[in-house]
């Protein structure tokens, strides 16, 4: 109980402030980055139509089309982020007069907006929540036309962009390629945290000598798998081992000492969960 009230407190704040966010550095910049919100803003300069209207129009369509695709239990999760958003981007919609900004210093708003909407959207995604609007569009892509998320997203926010550059302008384009990609990476660690350990996958024809050499100079445990090529079938051992960052350059360094053939692959480790027996 304690943990559904934490989850849906969160996904309201996340959508509070993306719609704050939206209506003191978005919109008024005129700034195009997609989804919902940068549809609004072309509707707003071509139509004049108020950008909460269009936010609640499009979410009360996006809701019945889910309905009709989806059926009615996969719609109920909708409710909440189609009641709420629209509810809180009306709210938000005068916020420029109690808060006035310096539009004129772009650089330092494109910042803060980047922070304060992936802040927002990563409390929402991290419960695995949408709000509607086109990510609905996006989950139909992606289920029925049988496209992987990424490339949905990817030409959804690209066609919203692009077409922003076309009404505003190139420097439009690039101002919304910034806060999207800022906002992506605080989305990320919202999401996921900051990563402080690097997760090796170490293919050698020298295991033992890597083994020892990871267990006498980096004072942390490996792993040992067996693995068959895919394209040589080879029997051939993997092994891992998860590192402090700072030691990153060191083992990388030990390993092509060791074998200057060795095949590795490094990524970002978050997340360590493990049973200690006894």
């Amino acid at each position: 109980m304690e943990r559904n009230i934490k989850k849906y407190i969160e996904i309201i704040f996340g959508m509070m402030l993306i719609a704050f966010s939206f209506n003191l550095f978005i919109y008024p910049l005129k700034i195009v980055i997609g989804g919902t919100n940068g549809i609004a803003v072309l509707v707003n300069e071509i139509t004049g139509l108020d950008t909460s209207l269009f936010v609640t129009l499009f979410y009360i369509a996006t809701f019945i089309l889910n309905l009709i695709v989806f059926g009615i239990k996969d719609t109920k999760k909708l409710i909440l982020g189609s009641v709420l958003y629209p509810i809180f981007v009306k709210l938000f919609a005068n916020v420029t007069t109690y808060i006035p900004l310096d539009y004129t210093n772009k650089l330092l708003i494109y910042l803060v907006a980047s922070i304060t909407i992936g802040v927002g959207n990563g409390l929402v995604y991290k419960e695995g929540f949408i709000t509607g609007g086109t990510d609905v569009i996006k989950k139909i892509m992606n289920q029925k036309l049988k496209m992987p998320m990424g490339t949905c997203v990817f030409i959804m926010d690209a066609l919203i962009v692009l077409s922003g550059g076309y009404i505003f302008g190139i420097n439009s384009v690039l101002y919304a390629i910034i806060i999207l990609f800022i906002s992506s990476k605080v989305t990320d660690m919202m999401m996921l945290g900051v990563s402080t350990k690097k997760m090796f996958y170490i293919m050698t024809k020298s295991p033992n000598e890597v083994r020892k050499y990871v267990k006498d100079n980096l004072n942390c445990g490996i792993t040992e798998i067996d693995a068959i090529g895919g394209y040589t079938e080879d029997k051939y051992h993997v092994l891992m081992c998860v590192i402090s960052t700072k030691d990153y350059m060191k083992l990388k360094k030990g390993i092509n000492a060791i074998d200057e053939n060795a095949f590795f692959v490094v990524t970002d480790s978050y997340h360590m969960h493990y049973h200690e027996e006894g």
